[in-house]
């Protein structure tokens, strides 16, 4: 009895202590900030961005304002010319800083280069950086996505650059100190000047002399071979086109057009013929002519004469069946059609033009249309040897295509999944949860496998190309079936229903490609002429 009333009378007092919430870690945030500007607006402009800054970071209760680092007026060419932005840098590495703010990608450099090294070294480190203009945020992207950043960066620099050269250039045009980049044959370039080389003027002057005298262009270039002229520039063949060239060159006279081409403002750059789009430059007595103004009239007055008896005539010919069908199997030259004694030949022109330069010769037409005829008696005949069997193999190769859909579903889905675990990933390691070595080391990892997948997904889609195929198959069978059980003509059907191309292969044989892809070749039957 005595020991219970002792018990209950040293009951101990319990005393709740409520749980310490633990101190949430600020991110401590840094801003970076340059005018490159000249205006006299260049201060205010500056100031405008520490304040903005200022604000914005103290605003946000979860952030910690490190410092505000601003290059007021400095090129941004170069890092080492940005006092503030390498103190900005060294924070970084002193581990001061976990974030960046920054107006925009061209204000955090100029230099692809060194866009790149600040940007890895600073994702090694663990910072991130968000660029407002362009809302990039590399704490939240993928290594594919900031590959891309690299990318549109470098395009964006190079289309700036690209634009500063152009306006650089049309300055010196428009005030006569423009040096072309290339001279045109006959003349050198001794500093800034185009003085003459005598032995090469000397074939210009022959070149304009012939043509005036009646020869044609492929005349005057097979003259040149024949002896041997030096075309310079380590060219070896003269070729009408040459010759044409040197014959619309204004250059000769003392005279020259710059901008008679451009490049387009866009990436990809591609250089255009100036038709009126851009300005054009009239230099007279820019350097010493070859030929004079006199007989360089001349001669156009008298291409333009020649050029309106050939629409006149050669150019208004009706096009054949075989016009643009017909290709030389040994340097994949449009044939042409050439019409010799009466008799109709289909020539590669580089061989047309010179023997030397191929050796597939001119085919009689009426040979090539009895190899066309050949082969349509023998698809007809062999409809169910020749294109039926292609047709069933199609079609099998489509139904595993069809089938492996499955496949891609599932190779989505893993995609997806491994997505889910790279977002994860990032949102751990900008929580602090993650050391910069796993981060990387489990991201390199990922981007693999995600490749990987992507690479297997466009194989199996590759496949997907064989419906055209089984279509023009099926195509071409329909019409075998209904078409006549022997022909004795060359039709348009053949080809808008058969044959996509001819190509000689060689004196005796032909190869015929047709629409649903099959090659098939035919020999040649000589025929008494």
């Amino acid at each position: 009895m005595t020991a219970t009333n002792i018990t209950a009378t040293n009951t101990p007092r319990v005393t709740v202590i409520d749980p310490r919430v633990p101190e949430k870690a600020k991110l401590r945030v840094a801003a970076y900030a340059r005018v490159s500007s000249d205006s006299e607006d260049q201060v205010n402009s500056y100031i405008a961005q520490v304040d903005f800054y200022s604000k914005h970071i103290a605003g946000k209760e979860e952030w910690e304002m490190v410092d505000i680092y601003a290059d007021e007026g400095i090129s941004g060419l170069e890092a080492r010319n940005r006092d503030e932005f390498n103190r900005m840098m060294a924070d970084c590495r002193e581990g001061k800083i976990d974030r960046v703010l920054c107006k925009s990608i061209s204000r955090f450099a100029r230099n692809t280069q060194e866009y790149i090294q600040f940007v890895r070294e600073l994702l090694r480190l663990g910072i991130s950086i968000h660029f407002e203009k362009e809302n990039i945020d590399t704490g939240k992207m993928t290594s594919e996505q900031i590959a891309q950043i690299y990318g549109a960066f470098a395009q964006m620099e190079s289309t700036s650059h690209s634009s500063n050269m152009r306006f650089s250039v049309r300055m010196r045009m428009e005030n006569g100190l423009f040096v072309p980049p290339s001279v045109p044959y006959g003349y050198r370039l001794a500093g800034r000047d185009l003085e003459i080389v005598p032995e090469e003027a000397e074939v210009v002057r022959r070149i304009f002399s012939a043509y005036l005298s009646g020869q044609g262009k492929d005349d005057i270039a097979k003259e040149l071979n024949l002896l041997g002229v030096d075309r310079g520039r380590n060219r070896e063949k003269w070729y009408p086109s040459t010759v044409a060239y040197i014959l619309t060159n204004i250059s000769y006279t003392g005279n020259m057009i710059w901008q008679k081409s451009y490049a387009t403002d866009t990436i990809p750059f591609q250089q255009v013929r100036n038709r009126g789009q851009k300005p054009r430059y009239f230099v007279e007595h820019s350097h010493p002519a070859i030929v004079s103004s006199e007989d360089f009239q001349r001669v156009q007055k008298l291409m333009s004469f020649r050029n309106g008896q050939f629409r006149g005539t050669v150019r208004q010919r009706r096009e054949t069946l075989y016009s643009k069908r017909i290709y030389c199997g040994e340097c994949g030259s449009l044939c042409r059609k050439k019409v010799t004694g009466g008799k109709t030949y289909w020539v590669c022109r580089r061989h047309d033009s010179d023997k030397a330069d191929c050796p597939i010769p001119q085919i009689p037409e009426l040979e090539i249309t009895a190899a066309v005829l050949r082969l349509y008696h023998k698809l007809k005949l062999g409809l169910e040897t020749v294109l039926r069997p292609v047709l069933t193999q199609l079609q099998e190769l489509r139904e595993r295509e069809l089938r492996s859909n499955r496949k891609i579903s599932d190779i989505d889905n893993e995609i997806a999944r491994i997505s889910e675990q790279n977002l994860v990933l990032v949102r751990l390691k900008s929580k602090g949860y993650v050391d910069s070595a796993l981060y990387l080391s489990q991201m390199d990892e990922i981007e693999h496998k995600l490749r990987e997948l992507r690479k297997l997904r466009r194989r199996l889609l590759e496949t997907a190309g064989e419906d055209q195929q089984i279509q023009e198959t099926e195509r071409m069978l329909e019409y075998l079936t209904d078409s006549p059980e022997w022909l004795d003509e060359v039709t348009s059907d053949l080809f808008r229903e058969l044959i996509e191309r001819i190509t000689i292969i060689s004196p005796t044989r032909l190869k015929f490609r047709l629409l649903n892809g099959l090659e098939l070749s035919e020999s040649i039957e000589r025929m008494i002429r």
